[in-house]
């Protein structure tokens, strides 16, 4: 079981950006978030040679997006913290923030006081327009971290779902069926491919998760889904 963390050093933002600006990393990362992958894998489900799916993972590594681990002779490659990325562009100001741990000893009445002295904007000297500007960006701050913290939180629950699968069930198709499910892929032929599974493997995970009473077949606008419970 690996153990995600929340993001609390400095990471180098333009490492991160640079990262994250290829559309085939991306996609890797997409990938990683549902498991953890080795190279062939990686290669064999995004239809990438091997040399460039390692070009790619290193370049992850390095701005630490990702880390690995090996387990016998392969090399696993999964996510290991918690990380929020916001970019601001407007015509006045150009920002890039990784969101980290947060400090919630903000009163909500100052919060509020903020809110309503921006909506009530009705500053006619530069010195108060100024100090609105720091207000609206102190709250931008914190409202971030917060959207941070909500993240990690999230993670944590993530994490304890993933312990309980484990714990209850040992078939490890039905436990990359129930991972899929617990990650909103309701969808019978979009778990087999996200997965790499086939679509009769992810049935019969299926039908024994239904039969053990773990997950319903439920119709809907969108057809035929799963859900859990």
């Amino acid at each position: 079981m690996i153990r995600r963390k929340e993001v609390s050093e400095n990471m180098d933002i333009d490492a991160v950006l640079e990262a994250l600006g290829n559309e085939s990393r991306r996609r890797i990362l997409s990938l990683l978030s549902k498991k953890p992958c080795y190279v062939s894998e990686i290669s064999y489900s995004l239809k990438m040679a091997p040399k460039t799916v390692i070009e790619h993972l290193e370049k992850l590594e390095k701005a630490g997006l990702i880390r690995s681990f090996e387990e016998g002779r392969r090399r696993y490659y999964y996510i290991d913290k918690t990380i929020r990325l916001e970019v601001l562009i407007s015509p006045h100001r150009f920002k890039a923030y990784v969101g980290g741990d947060v400090d919630l000893e903000f009163k909500l009445d100052e919060i509020s006081s903020i809110i309503n002295n921006i909506q009530n904007f009705r500053a006619k000297t530069m010195s108060e327009m100024c100090r609105i500007l720091e207000k609206a960006d102190e709250m931008q701050r914190y409202f971030s971290k917060v959207q941070s913290m909500i993240a990690s939180r999230l993670n944590e629950v993530f994490e304890g779902l993933i312990d309980e699968i484990e714990r209850r069930i040992e078939d490890d198709v039905e436990r990359l069926v129930m991972l899929a499910l617990t990650k909103g892929i309701c969808k019978d032929v979009e778990i087999a491919e996200a997965f790499g599974l086939s679509y009769s493997e992810v049935n019969r995970a299926l039908e024994s998760l239904m039969r053990k009473g773990i997950v319903k077949k439920v119709v809907d606008e969108n057809g035929v889904v799963w859900k859990v419970g």
